[in-house]
């Protein structure tokens, strides 16, 4: 952490005078650093400029009264500007309490030295790279894939409310993606970019590693179809550990020179793999095409993506890599990935969750809780036995909606042992066209 980061932890003053006094630093990316704020409500974010000290010539009055005057859809969970900072370029932003960017994820240096510190579980005791058993500890402790799928299902719902009024996101990130653990709610915080669609013109902003080939490569624009492939990135390194193009001929490029089918460089590559990696000029690490760069790390797939995550994955990093078009919208996310985390089971052994298929857990082998399938003629879902009452959202009795399909229509109370259900006290009686299956630990 620089020197500058422990300058900024002070009182700053709004365009309207109030005073807030920054604390931790809550993240930090290639265009600006967040801070949390003494009202837990309340973050400040600053920009940064090239050499990662504060840009004092950055004027974002103008911007972000550009910003309030775009159609943003009503509700949407997006973190706007409330102020801007007197003296210092920066504004203040609404933050709900507590909440955390999607990189809490991934394993920091704070996570490692605290699990670092503690006995390695029973069900890691065969990994030997203790970093590989530190990650995958982790990912347990972190909510494991159900917890992902769903923060990701929501991020996706925000994007793709976005696209459908015919705005730009523009900088899609861990750290612009944040969660709350408790309610379980997701915001986007950075709306610097936000903008209607461009064909041409503007500057294009990416966080190195996410941006789409066509910007990094600088013959594109930031559009709805960027965006998918900077989501579509986050996503599948947030499931599966491993970034979707640095693959063996990334790790391995000794194994890969020489070889009857290495190819050549593409024109205009960089040299350096890791950016050939990054800009799209390899193939995706589970190309069904062209296993050339294929994953040598990583979760293994069938345990964290249903069929239709694979199908859009490979949409999006096969032949959308360089047809753009070929992508799939951020409404296929957001209905997939609710629909995996619908069907994922939490193991009460190591944490870990899997699809409700396997009827043991595919990294303890504890055989799988007894769970009830609830299902309509419109979705279908797991339901375990963490408390007695459920909530029915929204999605089990209408048609997906990318703002409602989360929302309580029902209450039921659900006895697994006699294998029943009602409705719960205060809420009308559950309707007609839903049944409850109970399948049997195990089974």
């Amino acid at each position: 952490m620089s020197d500058l980061t422990f300058t900024r932890r002070g009182t700053v003053a709004d365009q309207y005078g109030n005073q807030h006094q920054l604390s931790s630093e809550l993240a930090r990316g290639g265009q600006g650093v967040v801070y949390r704020t003494s009202d837990a409500d309340l973050a400040v974010k600053q920009p940064l400029a090239a050499n990662g000290e504060v840009d004092r010539a950055s004027d974002l009055h103008k911007q972000f009264q550009d910003v309030r005057c775009l159609p943003l859809p009503p509700r949407i969970p997006i973190s706007l500007p409330l102020a801007t900072l007197r003296d210092e370029p920066g504004y203040v932003m609404p933050l709900l309490s507590e909440m955390k960017p999607f990189g809490a994820f991934e394993l920091s240096g704070e996570a490692k030295h605290e699990l670092g510190h503690g006995a390695i579980p029973q069900w890691l005791a065969g990994v030997k790279d203790k970093n590989t058993a530190l990650t995958l500890l982790h990912y347990a402790k972190s909510g494991s894939t159900k917890r992902r799928l769903l923060a990701l299902a929501k991020s996706a719902a925000i994007l793709a409310r976005l696209h459908a009024a015919g705005l730009v996101y523009g900088d899609i990130s861990p750290n612009n993606c944040f969660m709350d653990g408790g309610s379980q709610e997701v915001w986007l915080i950075d709306a610097d970019n936000l903008r209607f669609e461009r064909v041409q013109g503007g500057t294009s902003v990416y966080t190195p590693r996410y941006g789409a080939p066509e910007i990094v490569q600088g013959v594109g624009q930031s559009r709805p179809r960027t965006d998918c492939w900077a989501f579509a990135v986050m996503a599948f390194e947030t499931l599966s550990l491993v970034h979707p193009f640095i693959g063996q001929k990334v790790l391995e490029p000794d194994d890969d020179e020489g070889s009857w089918d290495a190819g050549p460089v593409a024109e205009g590559a960089p040299a350096d793999l890791d950016e050939q990696a990054y800009a799209g000029y390899l193939p995706y690490v589970d190309d069904q095409n062209d296993d050339s760069n294929r994953a040598l790390s990583g979760l293994p797939r069938p345990l964290v993506l249903t069929p239709q995550l694979a199908r859009l994955f490979q949409e999006t990093f096969g032949a959308g890599r360089t047809k753009p078009w070929r992508r799939p919208s951020m409404a296929f996310w957001a209905l997939e990935l609710t629909r995996a985390h619908d069907q994922s089971v939490a193991c009460p052994g190591c944490a870990m969750s899997y699809l409700k298929d396997h009827t043991t857990c595919p990294y303890c082998d504890a055989p799988r809780p007894t769970v009830a399938v609830v299902t309509t003629d419109r979705w279908h879902m797991v339901i375990q036995p963490r408390d007695t009452e459920a909530s029915l959202p929204h999605r089990l009795f209408h048609a997906f909606s990318l703002e409602l399909n989360g929302r309580t229509e029902y209450e039921a109370v659900i006895d697994f042992q006699n294998e029943s259900a009602t409705h719960a006290r205060g809420t009308e009686q559950l309707p007609p066209g839903l049944s409850f299956e109970f399948l049997k630990e195990g089974r």
